[in-house]
């Protein structure tokens, strides 16, 4: 499988966060709070759901982020979404670093199995 370089995942959040953004319109106002939205979810441009969460959880909880401001300023809205699109590369990124941790220990255990060492080696990689 193909992992994501950081363009592509940066292409991909923006297009996600744009999507549920208000869009401009000439002698139409619109609130800035509207850009608050979480990112579309499924389909080609969404988000995982339990990824949304995560974030929300990551951000409210861990890192004491307001859900929502007193005044949703532009500079805010740009902040806040700065943030979120940084959280989901965080936690993107923690995954495929577990993935790859799984993937190094399964290897190391079949190179173990082939070059003849005992059981306990495998027991001791294992952590039992």
């Amino acid at each position: 499988p193909t992992t994501m370089t950081a363009v592509q995942t940066a292409a991909l959040l923006d297009k996600a966060f744009g999507s549920t953004a208000p869009i401009p319109m000439p002698e139409t106002p619109y609130l800035q709070s509207g850009r608050l939205a979480p990112p579309a979810t499924g389909g080609a441009l969404g988000i995982n759901k339990t990824l949304l969460k995560r974030m929300d959880t990551v951000l409210v909880e861990e890192w004491k982020v307001p859900a929502k401001p007193l005044v949703a300023t532009k500079r805010f809205c740009d902040l806040y979404d700065s943030v979120r699109k940084d959280t989901l590369t965080l936690l993107t990124l923690q995954k495929v670093v577990l993935q790859k941790e799984g993937q190094l220990q399964t290897k190391r255990l079949r190179l173990a199995k082939v070059s003849g060492r005992a059981v306990m080696e495998e027991e001791a990689l294992l952590g039992i």
